[in-house]
Formats: structure tokens, C-alpha cells, sequence
């Protein structure tokens, strides 16, 4: 049984992409554990976005897939905030978090509090199969992705 309940877990994360990477040795420029955890949670997004688009702007795709697509960036949201709790300011390995995110603590946790709220919206508007409803969640999130980045995100 317990052999079974871990299989599924890991062939969920596989499915969805995001078997956790190896964890590099510091000092040689490779993410270290917390920045690829935090990575790996935060590709689940590019995913989603990745397989969205061609749906909602493109003709292209299942649209059927919606709702289950929307979840997956969901559940990332769920997990984000918790990735990022961790202050791994000097930290050695590369990352893409700006220190600013734990000067600025208080914003960011609002922002992925935000970000959790409308992911769980868009999987509503989904679930509709409205266009009308589906497309603003959807760019809500893009929204919400696009201003966190360009505050707290090295590119």
C-alpha cells in the first residue's frame, strides 16, 4: 500500500514535470537545493502557461484540458509562497530571487497569496467552459506572474 501511494506521487510529478532535479554542489554555479525546489514549483506556471495559450488565443490544443491545466498552475500557487519562505540571501549557487524578496516580505507573501486566489478562480472560470469567464482569469494570472517577476525576479 505504501509502496502504491508513492508510486502515485511520483508519477504525478513526473506527469506534470516537475520531478525535482538533483541538488548540485554549491560554489559551482549550479541552483542549490532551495533555489531548484522553488524553480521546479514555479516551471509548473511556464507549464500551464505553455499549453494555455495555444488554447485560448491559438484555436490550437484540447480544450477540454482546461480544467485540468488550470489545477496544475493551481496547485503550484498553493505550494509557492511555503517555497519562498526560506531566506536563502547568501546563499552560495545560483538563483533567480532577488534579496528584495525578504526585504519586502510582507508584498511578496501578498502577492502570492493573490496569485493562489486567482489561479483557484481561473480553475472556476475553466470548469464553465466560458470563454467570456475563462480568458480575464486567465489574464489576471498572467497579470499577477508578470508583476511579481518584474519586481523580484533576476531575468
Amino acid at each position: 500500500m505504501k509502496h502504491r501511494k508513492a508510486l502515485a506521487i511520483l508519477l504525478s510529478a513526473a506527469v506534470m514535470g516537475g520531478a525535482i532535479a538533483p541538488v548540485a554542489a554549491h560554489g559551482n554555479g549550479e541552483r542549490f537545493f532551495e533555489s531548484q525546489y522553488r524553480h521546479d514549483v514555479m516551471e509548473h506556471f511556464n507549464y500551464s502557461m505553455k499549453k494555455l495559450v495555444p488554447i485560448l488565443f491559438k484555436g490550437a490544443g484540447h480544450e477540454d484540458h482546461l480544467p485540468a491545466i488550470a489545477k496544475i498552475m493551481a496547485n503550484a500557487a498553493t505550494m509557492s509562497k511555503s517555497a519562498f519562505e526560506k531566506d536563502t540571501r547568501g546563499m552560495e549557487g545560483h538563483t533567480e530571487s532577488k534579496d528584495k524578496i525578504w526585504d519586502n516580505w510582507d508584498d511578496f507573501a501578498k502577492r502570492l497569496d493573490k496569485l493562489e486566489a486567482d489561479t483557484a478562480a481561473f480553475v472556476v472560470a475553466t470548469e464553465t467552459g466560458d470563454k467570456a469567464a475563462i480568458v480575464p482569469a486567465f489574464k489576471q494570472v498572467g497579470s499577477n506572474c508578470k508583476s511579481c517577476h518584474d519586481e523580484y525576479k533576476n531575468k
